[in-house]
């Protein structure tokens, strides 16, 4: 590779990286302005805005349940009980139990959940706000003086929040149980014994750290799809294309929190 050419490389990933840097700090300025366009509001003891609310936590985490289910089926039956016959070769039963809790439940039940609520809840919600940007909707709403962060953003961001860190609890919860009960039934009754080790196993740090990530999981697919729909100008094409890079944020931010969590649990 010649000089040239390396400079522009380092040059376009410079320019890629200040891009991305400065995409993240309007994030948490749209995200600190709706969370306030919100407490003045009332917060949830605003009628429309708790409605709002509970009508998205269903969307995202009601309706997404059967899909959460069939997926953590598939990881206990496939995952956790490969890991169970294989750990108990090499390890004892606390071992066995810690791997199931940090990789299966940790892990595996924050991204896999994520993942499902990108592309079911973070691409609507893309898609929702791009069509009401694109008919002028919002304008129509913020000249009858009516708060679009208030009624419209935030109910949005607190149920992706409540919803992916149910929904997280659940998948790890079920994958879990559904794979040592496999385990038990094929090979022997005393692997049920894992059920008890496992929530053991558990530290208070990592419960912790797992409620926070999800959290932060649930904020951040909420923040990129409302900010990327409210930025569609007058072109119908922009919606899919701001859906989809609300879709990429998304997954880039996710896995990136998901790298600095494990950092700090090492």
């Amino acid at each position: 590779m010649s000089q040239t050419a390396s400079l522009n490389l380092i040059s376009l990933l410079g320019r890629r990286s200040l891009n991305y840097l400065l995409y993240i700090i309007d994030l948490v300025v749209f995200v600190m302005a709706v969370m306030r366009s919100w407490r003045n509001r009332g917060g949830l003891f605003n009628r429309a805005s708790r409605a709002a609310s509970i009508t998205q936590l269903i969307f995202s985490g009601i309706d997404a349940l059967p899909t959460i289910t069939i997926l953590a089926l598939a990881v206990g039956l496939s995952v956790t009980t490969q890991l169970i016959f294989a750990a108990q070769v090499f390890g004892q039963e606390a071992d066995v139990a810690s791997l199931l809790a940090n990789l299966v439940a940790l892990e595996f039940g924050s991204l896999l959940t994520a993942i499902v609520m990108i592309g079911r809840s973070g691409s609507a919600i893309a898609v929702d706000l791009g069509n009401m940007s694109l008919n002028r909707e919002v304008e129509g709403l913020e000249l009858l003086g009516i708060d679009v962060h208030a009624f419209f953003v935030s109910p949005r961001l607190i149920g992706m929040v409540i919803a992916q860190l149910v929904l997280a609890i659940y998948f790890s919860a079920f994958s879990l149980v559904t794979g040592i009960t496999l385990a038990a039934l094929l090979e022997s009754t005393s692997n049920f014994k894992y059920l008890f080790a496992v929530v053991s196993a558990f530290e208070p740090l990592d419960l912790l750290l797992f409620f926070i990530k999800n959290l932060l999981f649930g904020l951040v697919i909420g923040a990129n799809a409302c900010l990327k729909g409210l930025s569609v100008g007058q072109s119908v094409t922009q919606v899919p294309q701001v859906t989809q890079k609300a879709i990429v944020n998304s997954l880039v931010m996710v896995f990136v929190l998901d790298g600095v969590f494990v950092l700090i649990l090492i």
